[in-house]
């Protein structure tokens, strides 16, 4: 138990998050991250992206921002894609993994039917040796990082660096395909995003 006063444990939080975001520039691997960047940008067909509990709930938000720049990406359920939900997912497709471990059964019991229907599967996770990056086509390792919670257990500060690794291929492929404010107002017309971006067209 800390004997810290509430807000330094806060600032000492803060501090771990910040050295994590720090070490992806010298520690994630840029071929595997171009090399995830480039399927994204060519895929052909569809993006799934799924995972278990705080990697499924990251899962959503990246299939979010993906879908927000018009490359066509849904969550998917780890727990549904076993109960028939997988019967989307085509040879063209592309199935991005999010899990720390990359052993959890949920996932793991997806794999033998992604393999069979030729879905180009990306595994994002911290262990190189987990069943997910094994039978991975593309692998992103994503760099061990300390957690914020006492425990050292939650995905605190992990979570947070695969958001920002995602994050930063939203930007770049925004650049890349020239997408501007009209683009975005045509899919995001509501909330205070649609609001600011209409008031900026008129």
């Amino acid at each position: 138990m800390s004997s810290l006063p509430d807000w330094q444990q806060a600032i000492a939080a803060w501090q771990i998050g910040s050295r994590a975001l720090d070490a992806l520039e010298t520690q994630l691997d840029q071929q595997q991250w171009q090399a995830v960047l480039d399927a994204i940008a060519r895929c052909g067909g569809k993006i799934a992206v799924t995972g278990i509990g705080t990697s499924g709930i990251a899962a959503r938000k990246i299939a979010h921002m993906l879908a927000c720049i018009e490359h066509p990406a849904i969550w998917l359920s780890a727990a549904d894609a076993a109960h028939g939900d997988m019967g989307f997912l085509r040879g063209e497709d592309l199935l991005i993994m999010l899990s720390r471990g990359g052993n959890s059964d949920e996932l793991t019991r997806l794999l033998p039917t992604i393999k069979a229907k030729g879905t180009t599967l990306i595994a994002v996770t911290e262990n190189p040796d987990s069943a997910i990056a094994q039978q991975a086509d593309l692998l992103l390792l994503i760099p061990q990082s300390q957690e914020v919670d006492p425990l050292q257990m939650l995905a605190t500060t992990s979570i947070i660096s695969v958001l920002a690794v995602f994050d930063a291929m939203v930007a770049v492929l925004m650049n890349r395909s020239g997408y501007n404010k009209e683009s975005l107002l045509a899919v995001h017309p509501a909330g205070n995003v649609g609001k600011v971006l209409r008031e900026a067209h008129e």
